[in-house]
């Protein structure tokens, strides 16, 4: 009978043990996110996923929070629900795209949503968001997505 050593030795040669290469987390190091997100189980696996790559997040269950503390923090980038009680995710972005740059007003956000139709789609980047996804989010490609807007050059 192998002992234990040699069991995780087995285990670890074997295909199956192996991650799949393909699982590259972008490093968000320097990236300061304000997620806004009314569903609590979303909002913990959204925070931990992301700290998980290194990004700061600032976490906030209504719009109207993060409206209270931009006078003192400017996150890097948003993501932000649609649906939510109070000011929902469009309200708050046309709201943020009509303040200063220095305020915020051109800071890169994703709209997240449980809503399939197109025309959700379209009316969140009508308010100005940059990006949208459908949940249930796929998690790897939210990071890549929030390190791709957090390193383009704002126009």
């Amino acid at each position: 009978m192998p002992t234990a050593k040699q069991r995780r030795n087995t285990r670890k040669a074997s295909p199956q043990a192996t991650p799949p290469a393909a699982t590259v987390w972008p490093n968000l190091a320097g990236i300061h996110v304000f997620l806004i997100e009314d569903n609590e189980d979303t909002r913990a696996l959204l925070d931990e996923t992301l700290q998980h790559c290194g990004a700061v997040v600032s976490v906030y269950s209504s719009a109207d929070a993060v409206m209270a503390d931009l006078p003192e923090f400017l996150p890097t980038v948003f993501i932000s629900d649609l649906s939510m009680p109070g000011l929902d995710g469009l309200q708050f972005m046309r709201r943020m795209r009509q303040v200063s740059p220095e305020r915020g007003g051109q800071v890169p956000a994703i709209a997240i949503t449980a809503y399939y139709e197109d025309y959700a789609a379209a009316e969140a980047l009508e308010a100005g968001f940059n990006a949208y996804m459908i949940k249930p989010i796929r998690l790897e490609e939210l990071t890549r997505l929030v390190k791709d807007l957090a390193t383009k050059t704002p126009p």
